[in-house]
């Protein structure tokens, strides 16, 4: 195997929550020419564009389309390429030795339908992201009604599931998002009639929940039937600065759904944490730790985010960088979490950083303006310049 080598172009593929297909989550822009209404889930994977992917990596050469891994590899962190590898080499090396394109590692966004519109998110997946830009933005206004349009696909006629039964019984692990899949009809849908093929002990379901719906009828009557249900809460940080980040979201209602799920102690279902790293939170994530230690998850994964780029860590200027590696350093709580962090903020270029500063607190004024909020009173101890300079434009 090359070191390069990512098992996905053989074994994945993205369903995007405007019906796009994309070889993986993290790849740079959707295939060309190809969406759910026009072509199936085989017909994508089968595209000339994924076998040019497929040549890139038997070349061993590091594809453009995926300089997000690349990114945090280079900043040592372990990307979804090497997860992967890490969940399932068997099974990926015989895909990709072999030749053998089949969609084994599914993730299907159904829409943008969310009840939430975190800071870091955007409209394409939160539809009150979409629909506060319809209210507030007059300009954007035809956008977002788009965005909120193409979003629908699952409910709309669609090839993406075309000879669904045959598909099903390739699958062995889903990773659903959104939007706010628990929130999404469809997916449960899809998961029943994995039930009625007599499949469902051979898949394993990844959930990326924002933790506001507490899921009864899937706890008992669905999940239990699937070989392993992964449960990933995105928590990025506690108290107000939760609901400040993950807005109208309420922390006590979210910290007791992730409690009463893990003491229910279910067999095959695993409870983890998903913290994706950015401007907002870096500076706490030692509190974060705290948590993450008090709730005892099976899993707690760092993710990074890229995009928008004006909330990505890696471009805060040097005083911003030293002053949260300076506290991160200090935390007692989970080392090597905290080890894998630091070395993502301190390593990549900083780009434009007087630039970025400013959009980032044109964005954070703008939203505090729409929303009644207020950075400032939120992050009262982080980087004082920062909040002066938001206060004063």
């Amino acid at each position: 195997m090359q070191s390069n080598m990512c098992q996905l172009p053989w074994t994945g593929l993205e369903i995007s929550s405007s019906g796009q297909y994309k070889p993986c989550c993290l790849y740079k822009q959707p295939l060309k020419g190809m969406d759910v209404t026009t072509h199936s889930i085989k017909d994508a994977m089968n595209s000339k564009e994924m076998e040019d992917l497929r040549n890139e990596f038997r070349a061993n050469k590091k594809p453009a389309g995926c300089e997000k891994c690349w990114k945090e590899e280079t900043a040592g962190k372990k990307s979804k390429r090497l997860l992967l590898w890490d969940k399932s080499p068997v099974l990926g090396e015989m895909h990709v030795k072999k030749d053998k394109i089949a969609p084994r590692y599914l993730e299907i966004k159904l829409g943008n339908i969310c009840n939430l519109k975190c800071r870091i998110c955007s409209a394409t997946s939160s539809s009150l992201w979409a629909n506060e830009g319809i209210k507030n933005n007059a300009r954007n206004k035809e956008k977002y009604l788009e965005i909120n349009e193409q979003s629908r696909w699952p409910r709309k006629e669609n090839k993406a599931f075309d000879n669904l039964d045959e598909l099903l019984k390739d699958v062995r692990y889903f990773q659903i998002t959104g939007g706010e899949p628990l929130l999404i009809k469809e997916q449960f849908d899809i998961l029943q009639r994995c039930i009625d093929l007599g499949v469902a002990n051979k898949i394993e379901v990844h959930y990326n929940t924002n933790g506001t719906i507490f899921p009864e009828q899937a706890l008992k009557e669905i999940w239990p039937k699937f070989k392993r249900v992964e449960l990933a809460f995105s928590i990025d940080d506690i108290g107000n600065r939760f609901e400040y980040q993950r807005h109208p979201a309420k922390w006590n209602v979210v910290s007791e759904n992730i409690k009463r799920i893990s003491d229910m102690n279910l067999p095959n279902i695993s409870v983890q944490i998903c913290t994706t790293l950015s401007f907002f939170n870096a500076y706490y994530l030692d509190e974060m730790a705290e948590q993450v230690d008090e709730w005892m998850p099976d899993y707690w994964h760092i993710n990074c985010l890229h995009h928008p780029i004006e909330f990505d860590v890696q471009h805060l200027g040097p005083k911003m960088k030293d002053s949260i590696v300076n506290k991160l350093s200090k935390c007692a709580k989970r080392k090597a979490d905290m080890k894998t962090a630091i070395d993502y903020i301190k390593s990549g270029p900083i780009n434009k950083t007087d630039s970025l500063l400013s959009i980032t607190q044109n964005t954070i004024k703008q939203l505090d303006m729409t929303r009644n909020e207020s950075y400032r009173e939120v992050f009262a101890e982080f980087n004082t310049d920062v909040l002066e300079s938001i206060d004063n434009q």
